[in-house]
């Protein structure tokens, strides 16, 4: 090995020198983004926390618990910081069965990135939203809203009605009436951002 500095020559010098230097540089850059990120986290927390509660685009979506057809407990709130897509639908809606496949086909496309599909049956009930779903092989989470009180919430004014929720929880689309296709939803949970 080296017994002093003087013996190590000047490439093998300046090779550890740059190795130095880029290390120095690397850490600065790291340092900066997590920096900058947490910021902008803490930036959009404070934002997120003074928005008002409502059902228009820009505003806190509404909290609210229901069962589901597989008789669970869910609350829009569990979901929070995942992308959620909130559909109010009925089986007896023309337009709503034509839109399901489209749903279904998102679901099966973007739940592992973090999407959560919530198709709210609305003035229905469970057994009719339960056999549509195992007819048509549904699997994203369906609640049922028998009185309707969770679409009076968001004013939900014809069906189907679909809600576009940012992982902040914030309203970032509303599409009235069905979806043709998946591209479609795409184009609209290009919002969530």
């Amino acid at each position: 090995m080296f017994r002093n500095l003087t013996e190590i020559k000047p490439t093998i010098w300046f090779a550890l020198l740059g190795m130095g230097i880029i290390t120095v540089i690397t850490s600065v850059v790291i340092y900066e983004h997590i920096s900058f990120a947490n910021q902008t986290n803490i930036k959009q927390q404070i934002e997120t926390d003074n928005v008002k509660t409502g059902n228009k685009i820009g505003e806190r979506a509404p909290d609210f618990s229901l069962k589901t057809i597989d008789n669970r407990d869910i609350k829009l709130s569990d979901y929070r910081g995942k992308y959620i897509i909130l559909n109010f639908w009925a089986t007896w809606c023309g337009p709503c069965r034509y839109e399901i496949p489209s749903l279904q086909a998102t679901h099966e496309t973007w739940q592992k990135a973090g999407v959560v599909i919530l198709a709210i049956n609305t003035q229905d009930g469970f057994e009719n939203a339960s056999s549509y779903a195992k007819a048509y092989g549904l699997t994203f989470t369906i609640p049922v809203d028998i009185p309707g009180k969770i679409a009076e919430l968001y004013g939900v004014r014809g069906l189907p009605t679909t809600f576009f929720i940012n992982s902040s929880g914030i309203i970032t689309s509303i599409k009235i009436g069905p979806f043709i296709n998946k591209e479609e939803i795409e184009q609209h949970m290009t919002s969530f951002k």
